[in-house]
Formats: C-alpha cells, structure tokens, sequence
C-alpha cells in the first residue's frame, strides 16, 4: 500500500507528514480551499484509478491539492521545488562544474604536503613497498590523508621527470 501512495503522490511517508503540517499552518480559508481541491481531484483520480479504495483515492487526492496550494514551493519565492525536468535541464551546468574541477586537478597544498615527505616515499618504494601502505604510513605517522593513487601520479610525474 505504502508503495502506491509513494508513485500517487509522489512524495515518502515523512514526506506526506510534512504536507499535513503544512496544511496546519496556513489560514482557514486557505485549509478550505486545499479541500475543495482535494475534493475535485478525487473525482479525476478515481476515473484513472478504479482500483484503489475510496479513502485512498481521498487521501492523495489531499496530499497532490496541498502540493498544488503550494507546499513544495521555496518559502517566499513561489519557486516550485525542481522536478526531474529541471534537474535535467542542469545537467550541463553539473558536467561544467565536474569538468573544471578536473581541470583544476587536487589544491597545491596536498601536492606541496605529499613533496615535504618524499624522501620517505621514495625510500619506501626503494624498498618494495606498494603505495597503498605507503599511503597507511602517511595517514598513521605523519597525519597525512592521501590516496595511493594519488601517490602514484605523483610517482609518475616526478620519478620519471628525472
């Protein structure tokens, strides 16, 4: 049942809480008018779902007219809470973003960090030692938290520039 009202709504079980103290909150006009709303969407929702039982048809018929009145709106703005319509259409800013911190690369002050202790690495890995423990090492004894991959671009970068 709670399955159903999840794909009717559209909204979770504290989701629908929420929407119920919403509701509380507003003015008694506004409470009559979710209502009224309410009672027509019921209507239409029992046309497309002859299935369900009445009081479930009600139920999320209140729950989409307390959405409608305004529940998921930003408080104050009238901006509707994004769908996924508007999730996609920034999905190319996302990408923008993702891509300029590639670019960007991990901040200097690791860089910097991990070079200070290089020595130790590169007598470490002289003496077999894998980047991940290497990478253990420097978390443990020196409170350095870095990735062995990281260590191994590093690795890459300036063991082979020499």
């Amino acid at each position: 049942m709670e399955d159903q009202l999840n794909l009717i709504t559209g909204l979770t079980v504290p989701q629908r809480k929420k929407v119920f103290l919403w509701v509380a909150s507003r003015t008694e006009t506004e409470i009559i008018n979710i209502f009224q709303d309410g009672v027509k969407q019921s209507y239409q929702l029992q046309n497309e779902r002859p299935d369900l039982p009445g009081k479930v048809v009600k139920y999320c018929a209140f729950v989409s007219a307390a959405r409608h009145a305004g529940w998921d709106t930003i408080t104050g703005k009238g901006y509707r809470v994004a769908g996924e319509e508007q999730y996609d259409d920034f999905s190319h800013l996302r990408k923008a973003k993702v891509a300029d911190i590639i670019r960007r690369g991990r901040t200097p002050v690791l860089r910097r960090k991990v070079l200070a202790y290089w020595g130790e690495i590169k007598e470490l890995k002289g003496n077999g030692t894998g980047f991940r423990p290497i990478s253990d090492y420097l978390i443990e004894k020196r409170n350095l938290k870095v990735t062995h991959t990281y260590l191994a671009q590093i690795w890459k970068e300036v063991e082979t520039d020499v």
